[in-house]
């Protein structure tokens, strides 16, 4: 009888401990899923962001390059050699002409693209007197 009682704790035993290690496997794969999707959302927020910061380079290259054309313009309104390419964007200005009984308004409209877009307009203006 003290052999019988000892084998079938020893059973009952490992039942246990088989229920215990399932247990803890399935709990293993539910953090593992967890972790891995927790990565996955992590890593698209990761690319998401690198993506805007170049957007923001471009943009912030884009300003300065449109800010230095429209200094250029400032100084000679009436220039034509404001178009061309600059830190590696290319730079188109219209520029027209408000002829008045006493000077001449000249208005710029400045745009900065790159290969694909349009990335920053800005519009200036400069009036130059004719009275001395």
């Amino acid at each position: 009888m003290g052999m019988h009682s000892t084998s079938m704790g020893q059973r009952h035993g490992l039942r246990r401990t088989r229920k215990g290690s399932r247990a803890f496997i399935v709990e293993a794969l539910i953090l593992f899923v967890f972790l891995v999707a927790t990565l996955a959302i992590v890593s698209q927020l990761f690319f998401a962001s690198a993506s805007q910061v170049q957007k923001s380079l471009e943009l912030e290259r884009a300003v300065t390059v449109a800010a230095n054309t429209a200094e250029r313009f400032s100084a000679n309104p009436a220039s034509t050699e404001l178009d061309g390419t600059a830190d590696g964007l290319s730079v188109r200005c219209a520029i027209t002409p408000q002829f008045t009984s006493t000077g001449t308004l000249y208005k710029a409209t400045i745009i900065v693209s790159n290969e694909v877009e349009d990335i920053y307009t800005l519009t200036t203006a400069r009036y130059v007197s004719e009275v001395s």
